[in-house]
């Protein structure tokens, strides 16, 4: 393994970073960074739905999407994200290997740490961390965020947490439902817990500590994730639809919009804070320019689950039909 600590705050370079190591190296590697104040969207979601727009840019908080599904989180400096990029020891979608040493570093400060859900680690019953994965060509990155210090204020302004999700979770806002870590373990500032961390990893596994790569191709993902094509894709505004389906199931939200031409579909996007192995772009260009009828027959040619992981053909079929 090796171990890499990012000493910028900039969401744009830092995720570029991230995406250089997963997709150019065959290193195993364990990062620890931080972010200014930043919203990150996950890699299939509607940003128009997920954020507060005037807050966000009133208070000058960055927006930012990643390559991974999943959900919005909000970063600022007193929250510490880790990633973990393997070739060999895991492949595929598999949260409790990937938050396993973060859960048992947690637990030596004297915390009862869990992964709960699909994707959370929690504390007493409340979220300290939230978790995506992405998976490809025998690689696989894993992130996570650990809230010690972070205004949960601004956390629970900046975002528009899906009204199916706090249902699901019988809470009243974004905000009951974490907490920091800082009132929770003995140690009570941000560079000390960075420390904590970069010791225990460095006592458990001896990586080989590296220093950030410097490629053309980081300044070209860096110049992406800047841009309105990628935090807006083409056709991402509810104004062009004409039908919508959402649904939360135990996965996740499976948000859809349909353009239909009698019962043509059009054009589709789908949206959600799911996870998948493969890009939900390809499934919509499967569907776009077929008819309701044959739903059915392309779902069962293909492997669903790949896209929208843990969803069955009879589910997709059921909510796309559904009046």
């Amino acid at each position: 393994m090796k171990f890499l600590l990012l000493h910028s705050t900039d969401p744009y370079h830092n995720l570029a970073v991230e995406e250089y190591m997963f997709r150019k190296t065959q290193d195993n590697i364990f990062i620890l960074w931080q972010n200014d104040k930043t919203v990150v969207i996950g890699k299939n979601q509607n940003i128009n739905c997920e954020l507060n727009f005037d807050f966000v840019n009133k208070n000058g908080i960055k927006v930012a999407r990643r390559i991974t599904g999943g959900g919005a989180v909000y970063h600022d400096f007193g929250n510490l994200n880790y990633s973990f990029i393997s070739s060999t020891e895991k492949e595929g979608i598999d949260f409790a290997y990937f938050t396993k040493p973060i859960i048992e570093a947690l637990n030596a400060l004297g915390v009862d740490a869990r992964l709960t859900g699909r994707n959370d680690i929690e504390v007493e019953g409340k979220k300290i961390s939230g978790n995506a994965q992405y998976s490809k060509n025998g690689r696989t990155l894993h992130h996570g965020t650990l809230l010690f210090d972070t205004d949960l204020s601004v956390l629970s302004s900046a975002l528009h947490v899906d009204e199916e999700k706090i249902k699901s979770k019988a809470i009243k806002s974004t905000r009951s439902r974490v907490t920091n870590l800082k009132s929770l373990i003995p140690i009570k500032n941000i560079n000390e817990f960075i420390d904590y961390l970069c010791c225990y990893v460095i006592n458990k596994y001896s990586p080989e500590i590296i220093s950030e790569p410097s490629d053309l191709y980081i300044t070209e993902l860096e110049e992406r994730n800047k841009s309105e094509e990628w935090l807006f894709p083409k056709n991402s505004y509810l104004s062009t639809f004409t039908v919508r389906k959402k649904k939360k199931y135990d996965f996740g939200i499976v948000d859809i919009e349909l353009s239909m031409n009698g019962d043509i579909i059009s054009d589709i996007k789908i949206y959600g804070d799911f996870f998948g192995t493969k890009d939900v772009s390809e499934l919509s260009e499967k569907i776009s320019g077929n008819s309701l009828d044959l739903i059915d027959e392309i779902l069962e040619s293909i492997n669903l689950s790949d896209y929208i992981l843990g969803m069955t053909v009879n589910e997709f079929s059921e909510l796309i039909k559904r009046g």
